[in-house]
């Protein structure tokens, strides 16, 4: 193997796959990207087993061949290095490469590149193609209600569900629930109920561009794959039955409000400055009446009452929430309107862009004695 290849693409590559690093296994090689060298191109793989990153750059190829290198110390040390072209051989008699960049060069010891285990291509059941920003916005509306709570592995992922030519992605940590949809162009007709690990979309959200081209999507029962131009994401599904999300959407509200999304956000977050922890959770209260909500908080640093003019419709309320979880919609809705619509002090609340209902973000209230 024997290439040369500028900085950018370089780095560009190993950035691109090394969030797949394992940090925890016992199999050395998957601390490791590999490196093949074929057609004039340099293909960058990455693994832990759940999910496969695989990413190619353009190079000068003057030998084909396939290395892998250790990560972390090849991450940081294409990062120091100048802006030049570099060239890159490899050096069989002890498994590694030799770097070039202007008079200088470092060796770097690896793995033979057959000892990395193998990414298969597969067929997939069902298959769809999703503009890249939409895919991207549907992700970041949706992402932040996942657990981390690796007991209930469910939780940590997302749905992902297609009706006719609209995706459907549901997240929800029992707390909370967001759901958002989208057009898709369906390539088959095959009916579409997974659940997609949540580190596999903040992957998914880190690495796609904005750009015109659409992301193919296909998977089966046991993985899915991502596709673009130069990038190709494999991921392991999630086993088990998302719960039914239908039955946790509220269909008979009480009180209507229509508020002015960034207005509502900044109270939230001075309110949250003075909220009272309750088994760690921040509470604030709201007071709905007469075109006003009333927001406040109490702690043992003191207290804020802010009034914020509303149009409103239905009964009067006065219900409290976690603030954070407010916060998170909040600061993800990218309407300049949104609709509060409540049901009781003890039942869940939804929370929509004005006159869309593309997004639904449903917050159970937190009982206050």
């Amino acid at each position: 193997m024997k290439i040369t290849i500028s900085k950018e693409n370089l780095l560009y590559g190993i950035q691109t796959v090394q969030k797949a690093i394992s940090t925890k296994n016992t199999i050395p090689t998957l601390s490791g990207i590999k490196f093949k060298v074929e057609n004039n191109r340099l293909y960058f793989t990455a693994t832990d087993l759940e999910i496969g990153i695989e990413c190619h750059v353009p190079i000068e190829a003057i030998e084909d061949g396939e290395i892998v290198l250790p990560a972390r110390h090849l991450s940081e040390l294409v990062r120091k290095l100048p802006d030049t072209k570099i060239t890159i051989n490899y050096l069989p008699e002890i498994t590694g490469v030799e770097i070039k960049y202007d008079d200088s060069e470092v060796v770097l010891k690896g793995w033979p590149g057959d000892e990395f285990p193998l990414i298969p291509d597969f067929e997939g059941d069902y298959a769809f193609e999703i503009n890249p920003n939409v895919l991207k916005n549907m992700i970041k509306q949706t992402i932040f209600a996942t657990t981390s709570d690796d007991t209930r592995p469910i939780f940590t992922g997302a749905l992902f569900e297609i009706e006719n030519d609209h995706l459907k992605i549901i997240t929800t940590d029992t707390h909370r629930l967001a759901l958002r949809s989208g057009k898709v162009n369906v390539l088959n007709d095959q009916a579409i109920n997974v659940i997609i690990p949540g580190k596999t979309l903040s992957e998914v959200n880190r690495i796609t561009k904005d750009e015109e081209e659409l992301i193919k999507i296909n998977g089966n029962t046991k993985q899915i794959c991502f596709e673009t131009e130069d990038t190709k994401i494999i991921s392991r599904l999630i086993d088990g039955k998302f719960p039914n999300y239908r039955q946790v959407i509220p269909n008979d509200p009480k009180t209507f409000l229509k508020i002015k999304t960034k207005s509502l956000q900044h109270t939230v977050e001075r309110a949250n400055l003075f909220s009272n922890e309750k088994d760690g959770t921040s509470v604030i209260n709201l007071h709905i009446e007469n075109g006003t909500l009333q927001v406040t908080s109490q702690s043992e640093l003191g207290k804020v009452e802010e009034k914020i003019s509303v149009l409103d419709e239905g009964e009067p309320m006065t219900i409290a929430f976690n603030a954070k979880y407010l916060l998170d919609v909040l600061k993800v809705m990218d309407t300049e309107d949104l609709d509060f619509n409540l049901t009781g002090s003890l039942s869940p609340a939804i929370v929509k862009p004005g006159n869309h209902d593309n997004f639904i973000y449903v917050i159970l209230p937190i009982r206050v004695v």
